[in-house]
């Protein structure tokens, strides 16, 4: 049986993010999930484990925008019918461990 690690509940977020990787590659993808501690998105190109990514999302409502920008780690891959999702865990006020 599979424990669940996240603290914080998840809720569905289906919303286009711009994903910037370490070597500055962007990529525009869907997210599929969002907690106060991280995200989840599909992606046909796989994100290793311990990739810092920077995220930029519109969490708005209501036809407002705000635009949050979020660096973290991927700390979860999984691999479903020709689809990687993928799990990131955000970095609160500290710098990564390199």
């Amino acid at each position: 049986m599979m424990h669940e690690k996240r603290q914080r509940r998840r809720i569905r977020f289906v919303r286009p993010i711009r994903v910037t990787t370490e070597e500055g590659e962007r990529i525009s993808i869907m997210a599929q999930d969002f907690s106060m501690e991280g995200l989840g998105f599909k992606t046909n190109v796989p994100r290793e484990i311990g990739e810092l990514l920077r995220v930029s999302v519109n969490i708005g409502q209501n036809g407002r925008s705000h635009i949050m920008n979020a660096l973290g780690e991927v700390v979860h891959r999984r691999y479903k019918d020709k689809t990687f999702y993928v799990g990131m865990r955000f970095f609160k006020d500290r710098k990564p461990k390199k």
